[in-house]
């Protein structure tokens, strides 16, 4: 018998071995704390956020493959956007919310904040879903984003108000409706100052074959400047509203010509309200060749659509320009040494006459009486 039990002993403390190797072989087949989060387990589970397949998202916080603290919330909110919805954004506002509230239950997020979103040169390029909504996107689904909590009035250092990328817009892809909508969920627009440096090396950079996801912002370039801006302290709002009606749009006609028509009622409503901080009408005319005189009451086709090269009411501003100038003289000199001697006609029949001061009726002197 004691043969017998020092055998089942040998056999019981191989088998406690055997025991704890599997257990072993087990606990290190199951995820830990610490490998939680690794780069191809995060990429699958936003993978699966933007299918919008919360179910199987679910299974990666259920089963630890990924905890919420190490997720940079914000960044895959913006990545999702523009990679899953971007081209449908008016209709796809309700999984905007949803994906919204989903990634801020894991770990709160701000949507106003700088995402690094790819290289640029040797730089790396950050970006702001702000500025890249109001390059295009409908107001009313920008308002729905206010309404989640972005601020609309955000500040980032080397970009001008978001206003500017609206209004330079205006007519083409925003109306003054938009304007409305806009300024109803917070967006001020008349009383932000911006900064002519900040603004004049403003654009915005088509990234497409640089950054992952796709950015969808089309490219802009900087804005042409007037010429003595770097003397200016700051520019009010219609000053940044003359910048952009003083560059060119793009090479569709029919919608550069409606965005200066927009452009230049906007300007003419406001400019009893706010002083020009420069000369608006050798800026406006420097940079805009359609404004010129012989293309008044115009008329062209471009395919089944006509327009005006020189809208009426950018003339109407124009004349208003003119008329109001402290030195058209030097314009029409400039139109002169060009010469277009047309529009320098146009111009000089704008200037104010002269005023000639009034003189009383003759005086006639008496005769001297002599006797």
């Amino acid at each position: 018998m004691a043969l017998d039990y020092k055998i089942w002993a040998d056999f019981y403390t191989a088998l406690k071995r055997s025991c704890c190797v599997f257990a072993w072989g087990i606990a290190s087949a199951l995820p830990s704390q610490g490998a939680a989060n690794d780069e191809s387990t995060e990429r699958a589970f936003v993978e699966f956020l933007t299918r919008a397949d919360y179910e199987n998202a679910n299974f990666y916080l259920q089963n630890g493959l990924v905890t919420p603290e190490r997720l940079d919330t914000g960044a895959i909110f913006y990545n999702i956007i523009h990679a899953a919805y971007w081209q449908q954004l008016t209709s796809k506002t309700q999984a905007i919310t949803t994906l919204h509230g989903y990634l801020q239950a894991l770990k709160p997020f701000d949507m106003d904040q700088e995402v690094t979103c790819g290289q640029y040169g040797n730089d790396s390029q950050t970006c702001v879903l702000l500025h890249d909504l109001v390059t295009g996107a409908p107001a009313n689904v920008i308002a729905v984003f206010a309404d989640l909590g972005l601020d609309l009035n955000k500040l980032y250092p080397g970009r001008p108000p978001a206003t500017y990328d609206v209004i330079d817009r205006l007519g083409a892809q925003y109306s003054i409706s938009d304007i409305q909508t806009l300024s109803q969920k917070g967006m001020i627009f008349g009383d932000e100052p911006y900064d002519p440096a900040t603004l004049a090396a403003h654009r915005e950079h088509n990234n497409t074959m640089r950054i992952q996801p796709v950015r969808n912002v089309a490219a802009r370039r900087p804005p042409q400047m007037p010429h003595n801006y770097l003397s200016i302290p700051q520019f009010n709002f219609m000053d940044a509203l003359a910048v952009a009606l003083g560059n060119p749009w793009s090479s569709a006609q029919v919608e550069s010509s409606a965005r200066d028509d927009t452009l230049c009622r906007y300007i003419t409503f406001l400019a009893p309200q706010m002083t020009p901080s420069f000369d608006y009408l050798r800026f406006v005319l420097g940079n805009k060749n359609e404004f010129r005189a012989a293309q008044i009451g115009e008329r062209k086709r471009s395919g089944n659509r006509t327009y005006e090269p020189f809208p009426a009411s950018c003339v109407a501003l124009i004349e208003g320009m003119a008329q109001n100038h402290g030195n058209l003289t030097d314009v029409i000199a400039l139109f002169g040494a060009r010469g277009d001697v047309e529009m320098a006609r146009w111009l000089l029949s704008l200037q104010a006459p002269q005023t000639i001061p009034a003189q009383g009726p003759a005086q006639t002197q008496e005769p001297q009486n002599t006797e």
